[in-house]
This record gives structure tokens, C-alpha cells and sequence, in this order.
């Protein structure tokens, strides 16, 4: 225990809280101190504080306060030992050893970061097969056909998943030999005897990646009649639906510096939107936008732009998010184009 404590103890010393802080609330120097609206309670007016030379912050409004790790903990609803993980991470302080975690935390860790390798080993031979091969070059004409041309591809890291159905499983099998490992990946599937298979096959691939820019799932869209027309990566170890935006980590800055966000359904709107200049984009993937990704958004603006298919289930879509987004004290707009 001492050791986790002076971990601790050095994090918080390195830890600069106005930084930290910032990247979830907007703040404004005020004298020695930095203010800004809480984001624990509903208020107008800043009476929310942080101190730079006590490194804590407080809420005149609610009472709320604490140093850097009560705010993260308050913020991403999680314990101490995540908390102090989350702060190490953002201060660019390098974790523990491996040595110094306990068996099980070094088995989850390694079994992420191969899934994580995984990702962008598929992401590599998505792209190859794309440039490369008489199936690929029927999914870029589609993609050209949509706008999206050579610049694009590359920028968004599309790709495509060949037909046959064992394409992806022969390309990773030669470096990762454990099929719970391939299972887990979410890459790849199981049929009913056991056999494994690739989980996307005929299909243009959209990498989607966390919040720091790793993919940690694909999206990806039938190129003949095969349903479902979309197909996500399942929940693994490394991807929660509910916790990413797609492009967010392309449009954080953006959305900082503008102060709000275009929300769309799906990769491709938002690529579009993107590509059209406004970088300030993100998607929900999917017509259920969840409280996570809300809270994820808000720590960069508490303003949005709705804009969802004009279809009955993009409407029924717009009223749920604007909705959820209200309860969580945002700023909402509906933006509806013209047929």
C-alpha cells in the first residue's frame, strides 16, 4: 500500500489541476484562481473555482470540491485506483511496472493490448486489400462514387473486407495462435462447430477509434445486397458502443476552440461533414445516442447541433438525443436540411 501511495503522492505533486480540469470545463482566469460554470450542477453564472496554487477546486453553488482526483472520480463516475490511472495518464506519468501489478491486472492488461495490436494489424490488411485487389477496386469505385476519393480514404483509414470468409483469420493467425484471443478480438467470429471465421466479409471498412485516436472497433457497410447494410464490431474488452463518438478524436480541438458540436448517426455523414470543412463533427453510430457518450461530449462543449436522417427513425432519433441532452444541461439545436 505505501507503494500505490507514493505513486499517489507524486502524481498529484506532478499533476497540474487547471490542466486536467480544462479538459472537461471551460475555464477563465480570475485573478489568481480560474472559474468556470460547474459541471455537477445547473447554473448561469461561474461558481465553480479552481486553484492553481492549492490545486484544488470548489463550487460556491453546490459545495463540490476536492483535488484532482475527486474531480476525475465526480467526472468519469469511477474509484480511486481509475482515477489516479486517468490523472497518470493525461499528465503523461508513466504507470506502475508491470512487476509491481498483480497477475490477474497483468493478464487483462497484455489480453488489451493484443487486441488493441489486433486492431491495427486488420487495419493494415483492410487497407491493402482495398489498393490491391480486383474486390477492393469495385469498393473504392462505390467510394468515389460517394465522394470519397484517394485523399479521403487514406485520411479516414478506410478499407475493405474481402468475401470468402477466412481472409483475416489466415492473416493474424501466424502471430496470435490463441482462438480465445481471436474471439475475444471481436474480429473475428465462431460458427456453431467452433471453426473461425472473419466477422466482416464483402464489406467496406470504417476504422472507429477512442477518444487518444486507437481503433478499437470497425464499422462496416455491405458493398452488394448482404444484410445487415451495416455491420459494428461487437462489445470487447477494449470497445463499449456506448463510450466512443466516431471522429471524435479527429474533432476534440475543434470542438474546444468552437465551442460545439455537430451531431450525426452515422461514419459516413460525419466523413462527409468533415470533408466539407467542418471539423467539429461526431457521430453517435447508431440511432441511440447513450448517457457515456453525452458525458464524454460534455467534456469538451455543452453545445449541440443535432442532425440526424430525415427519415421517421431519425426524427423518433433527433427527439430521444435531445432528450438525454437536455437532462444533461446541454445547449440543443435541431438542424433539419432540405429533402
Amino acid at each position: 500500500m505505501a507503494e500505490a501511495g507514493s505513486f499517489a503522492d507524486r502524481v498529484k505533486q506532478q499533476a497540474d489541476i487547471v490542466r486536467v480540469v480544462g479538459e472537461y470545463v471551460r475555464l477563465k482566469k480570475t485573478g489568481k484562481d480560474f472559474s468556470g460554470l460547474c459541471p455537477f450542477h445547473q447554473e448561469k453564472t461561474p461558481s465553480f473555482t479552481v486553484s492553481p496554487i492549492k490545486q484544488i477546486f470548489y463550487c460556491f453553488g453546490c459545495g463540490k470540491g476536492g483535488d484532482v482526483f475527486n474531480f476525475v472520480r465526480e467526472m468519469e463516475k469511477c474509484d480511486f485506483p481509475e482515477a489516479l490511472k486517468i490523472v497518470a495518464e493525461k499528465c503523461g506519468i508513466a504507470l506502475p511496472s508491470p512487476r509491481e501489478r498483480s497477475p490477474e491486472e497483468r493478464r487483462e492488461t497484455q489480453h488489451r493490448t493484443l487486441i488493441l495490436e489486433m486492431h491495427r494489424a486488420a487495419q493494415t490488411f483492410y487497407s491493402e486489400q482495398l489498393a490491391s485487389t480486383p474486390e477492393g477496386r469495385v469498393a473504392q469505385g462505390y467510394l468515389e462514387d460517394r465522394g470519397l476519393h484517394q485523399e479521403a480514404i487514406e485520411q479516414f483509414g478506410i478499407g475493405y473486407a474481402p468475401s470468402g470468409g477466412e481472409a483475416l483469420v489466415r492473416f493474424l493467425r501466424p502471430k496470435y495462435k490463441d482462438e480465445k484471443l481471436l474471439a475475444d478480438s471481436g474480429l473475428i467470429s465462431r460458427d456453431q462447430s467452433g471453426r473461425l471465421f472473419d466477422r466482416f466479409r464483402r464489406r467496406i471498412s470504417f476504422p472507429i477509434a477512442n477518444e487518444g485516436g486507437k481503433i478499437v472497433a470497425f464499422g462496416c457497410r455491405a458493398l452488394g445486397d448482404d444484410t445487415p447494410k451495416y455491420l459494428n464490431s461487437p462489445e470487447t474488452p477494449i470497445y463499449s458502443k456506448s463510450n466512443v463518438l466516431y471522429h471524435l478524436d479527429r474533432a476534440k480541438e475543434a470542438l474546444r476552440r468552437q465551442d460545439f458540436a455537430i451531431l450525426v448517426e452515422g461514419y459516413m455523414d460525419a466523413i462527409q461533414v468533415a470533408r466539407a470543412g467542418i471539423s467539429n463533427v461526431v457521430a453517435s453510430c447508431g440511432t441511440s445516442l447513450a448517457e457515456p457518450q453525452i458525458k464524454l461530449l460534455a467534456r469538451f462543449t455543452r453545445r449541440v447541433i443535432v442532425n440526424y436522417d430525415p427519415d421517421s427513425a431519425g426524427q423518433a432519433a433527433t427527439e430521444r438525443s435531445v432528450a438525454l441532452l437536455l437532462e444533461q444541461d446541454f445547449e440543443v439545436k435541431v438542424l433539419a436540411l432540405p429533402p
